[in-house]
């Protein structure tokens, strides 16, 4: 792959200049000075509001209208960043179960709940030999019916019950078991020091328990992408546009067929679904996408975009700066959301890391498991948004329209991130940004690995390896 983006339709008829010294300089630094300053919430916000009001001018110029018109914006932001973070410390102070629940690590009791099990109470599928349910002699077969007197009517009730427990302080739950009800105490533990039983990487699993649990948000989350490239599809050919949506679409399901034809495929051959043969379908579905949207790149005209003056790894040096500073900011709304929403931490995970949790990996299984997560799929992922997509959408519409859809698009794929979903949109907004300002694919793509390899880093010293 000697060029990872397709050259633009013409070459600008001369380079730009360079901007000369004077007032939108000035306000170009204030707006870098207040990402700073506003990296601390709260204590920086006078700092940036300060440098809102030395900065108006009368008359400016447009340049200067732009880059304050950002910092007028990124003052608000703060403010918003600085009122939820003194109602996170409010709530914290005068309801602390609610800061737990909703921001402290999972706790679990060591069980898996039948989901099919119609009530009343749930009934317990599966009880771990390392849980405190195993210790207090559940097993399998048993329905939970209450818990600290509360009714637990689903899997989701029981959960938040658990979660909602103080540190400490054993919960009083009420079984039955054939048809006799009796009450015990069980003292939840979190779930990083419930060391899950020694499982091999290709030993079969209970084919009830789904390897990589697929939720229902995630197939609306497919859906709504496909039904979106379709209308986009439509719209754009009524302008002129060609038939890159529905390479989209076709990379897609090629991608999911993959996925599925391997993971059925391993599942017959080793006597059964493991997680071994979910990584390897995993390796297929990134492949099949990396390979197929490199060939429409190649393939197709790009759309209708500016050369960019800007080298490519500055440009990257560039977006991963505001990825940092702007990224701090839209994760502490989002974790205030999460709050105030009641969403529990382990309602927000990949399901490739939810297997990963069930056992030891090997390195096998974590060369399997890294390589797609930190390599192929940033790759595979920016060749189809930010090198099909996107220049398509603004081959005919403008750029920041183009950019807001395309990373809601992308977003909407990882919808298996709940609330911090709005988090893979910021995310599409600066890969979207680093292509667009480039001209390149080559920023976006080692923007997308930096951001997987540190969150890989951070999920493998959770499991403590």
């Amino acid at each position: 792959m000697s060029e990872l983006s397709p050259p633009p339709v013409a070459p600008a008829e001369s380079p730009p200049a360079p901007e000369p010294a004077g007032p939108e300089t000035g306000a170009r630094q204030s707006f870098i000075w207040a990402l700073v300053a506003g990296f601390v919430p709260v204590c920086g916000l006078p700092v940036v509001w300060g440098l809102v009001a030395i900065g108006r001018r009368k008359n400016p110029s447009p340049t200067y209208r732009r880059w304050f018109q950002r910092l007028v914006a990124l003052a608000i932001l703060d403010t918003l960043v600085a009122g939820v973070c003194l109602h996170m410390a409010v709530v914290g102070r005068h309801d602390p179960e609610s800061a737990r629940l909703s921001l402290g690590p999972p706790k679990v009791l060591g069980v898996l709940t039948d989901s099919k099990y119609p009530g009343p109470g749930v009934k317990l599928s599966e009880v771990k030999e390392r849980g405190p349910a195993k210790g207090a002699g559940l097993q399998v077969g048993d329905v939970v019916h209450q818990v600290d007197g509360q009714p637990i009517d689903s899997s989701e009730a029981l959960r938040k019950a658990v979660q909602a427990a103080k540190p400490g302080v054993a919960l009083q739950v009420e079984v039955e078991h054939e048809g006799a009800r009796r009450e015990v105490r069980l003292l939840p533990v979190e779930a990083s020091a419930l060391d899950p039983a020694p499982r091999g990487l290709f030993e079969p699993v209970n084919p009830e328990e789904p390897v990589m649990p697929r939720e229902l948000r995630n197939w609306i989350g497919m859906w709504l992408v496909m039904g979106a490239l379709l209308a986009l599809w439509g719209v754009g050919r009524r302008r002129g546009a060609d038939w890159r949506p529905l390479g989209v679409m076709a990379v897609l399901v090629a991608a999911g067929l993959g996925s599925l034809v391997t993971m059925k495929g391993l599942s017959a051959l080793l006597g059964g679904p493991s997680r071994g043969a979910a990584l390897v379908s995993v390796w297929v579905q990134a492949l099949v996408i990396v390979l197929v949207s490199w060939l429409i790149v190649r393939r197709t005209a790009p759309g209708t975009e500016a050369p960019a003056g800007q080298g490519w790894f500055r440009t990257y040096l560039v977006s991963l700066g505001l990825f940092i500073t702007l990224g701090m900011r839209v994760l502490m709304l989002l974790v205030w959301f999460s709050q105030v929403a009641g969403v529990l931490p382990n309602q927000n995970q990949h399901p490739m890391m939810e297997m990963a949790r069930e056992g030891p990996l090997g390195a096998l299984g974590w060369v399997l498991f890294i390589i797609p997560a930190a390599l192929l799929a940033p790759v595979g992922e920016e060749l189809l948004f930010r090198g099909v997509l996107l220049p398509w959408l603004t081959g005919w519409m403008g750029r920041v329209a183009a950019l807001v859809l395309s990373a809601g698009l992308f977003a909407s794929l990882h919808l298996f991130y709940g609330v911090f979903t709005g988090w893979i949109f910021f995310l599409g907004l600066m890969l979207g940004w680093a292509r667009l300002t480039s001209g390149q694919l080559r920023p976006s793509m080692l923007l997308h690995a930096t951001v997987n390899s540190f969150a890989l880093v951070m999920f493998a010293r959770s499991l403590g390896g």
